[in-house]
């Protein structure tokens, strides 16, 4: 079921509503580059009616206007107007005008104002920006690995795929909200969800270049940075956390990616590869030549079966947890399963 994007953000994020009558369309676009200028059509920002597939809009913006778009996010709303935010690289474009804050139409500046103001600090990270510049650059890496590599060589029966598809799906049972929180390239939880037909299912990554592989008409897409964002307190009955905390820059980090799972939804799952530094053997020659040298991975906080459950104790010592282990080819997977205490299954 396709899913309005524009009903969505209003639903699932907290965002403020500005006192201003700029347009009487449904969904207005702040395109704008690093340096914060703003491209306009005939002056005017891009007005949309409805959005139903929101990488459909950034593909067509990138083909029309010569854009490269590598980031998107809602701001706020004006009035009964969603305000998106679509931020590019610096490019000649010839099909729109580009204008500096302090050279928009009068209308614009209050929210211009707000954009800057509250947004700046957005994939701004070091280590954020690591993510997107390496998924970048090595983009024709990650295709052949995708294509090749986990085709011929690591296969699915070698990675014992279906095997994890039936333990993480046993895991989330059925309900009706789903979010995968770094869902990269693989789309395993998203296709799970379909089949448990849930009613709401969301694939965020910081990398808008993973989720233009994706592309699904009954997933709704997002590109959040998952420690600064506005999604709303327990919008999601499941978070799916799957290789990512070893992308945090510190333990500091890895609590704050905790407490933004827990804010959002009911339940947590976390899949985390076990620190492959102290493995053995295949696993830990994957991890160095094909991960780290040829993938130019930039994770690098790798934790162990002990320390996952010290910081998940320590996090959250009212909640009820179940651990699992997976191994594969790869490695081996410490799972967690994070319901609070009031949570019942439905």
């Amino acid at each position: 079921m396709k899913i309005n994007i524009y009903n969505f953000y209003k639903e699932k994020y907290n965002l403020e509503s500005l006192n201003l009558n700029i347009t009487d369309s449904k969904i207005l676009c702040l395109i704008y580059d690093m340096n914060f200028n703003y491209y306009l059509n005939n002056d005017k920002f891009i007005e949309i009616e409805d959005i139903f597939n929101i990488l459909d809009i950034i593909q067509n913006f990138n083909h029309q206007y010569k854009l490269e778009i590598i980031n998107f996010y809602p701001v706020c709303f004006c009035g009964s107007t969603l305000v998106l935010a679509l931020k590019t690289n610096i490019v000649d474009c010839v099909k729109l005008s580009k204008r500096s804050k302090d050279d928009l139409n009068l209308k614009y500046q209050e929210l211009i104002n707000y954009h800057i103001r509250e947004y700046s600090v957005l994939f701004v990270s070091s280590n954020v920006n690591k993510e997107i510049n390496t998924s970048q650059k090595y983009i024709n890496r990650y295709k052949f690995h995708e294509r090749f590599i986990k085709k011929y060589i690591l296969t699915e029966k070698k990675r014992r795929k279906q095997e994890l598809r039936e333990l993480i799906s046993s895991l989330i049972g059925y309900k009706e909200s789903i979010i995968d929180v770094a869902c990269g390239d693989n789309s395993d939880i998203l296709e799970i969800a379909n089949e448990h037909n849930f009613k709401t299912i969301v694939g965020n990554d910081i990398c808008i270049n993973y989720l233009k592989r994706q592309m699904s008409d009954t997933v709704i897409f997002t590109n959040d940075d998952i420690e600064l964002n506005r999604i709303a307190p327990n919008s999601y009955n499941i978070s799916f956390c799957k290789n990512t905390l070893h992308h945090m820059s510190n333990l500091s980090n890895i609590n704050n990616v905790l407490d933004f799972l827990n804010r959002i939804s009911e339940e947590i799952i976390i899949v985390e590869i076990d620190n492959p530094l102290e493995s053995k053997g295949l696993p830990k020659f994957l991890n160095k030549y094909l991960y780290n040298k040829f993938l130019k991975d930039v994770g690098s906080c790798y934790i162990n079966e002990k320390q996952l459950k010290n910081i998940i104790s320590k996090k959250f010592p009212n909640h009820k947890t179940e651990y699992y282990k997976f191994v594969n080819i790869l490695g081996t997977y410490n799972i967690v399963k994070i319901r609070k205490e009031d949570n019942h299954e439905y």
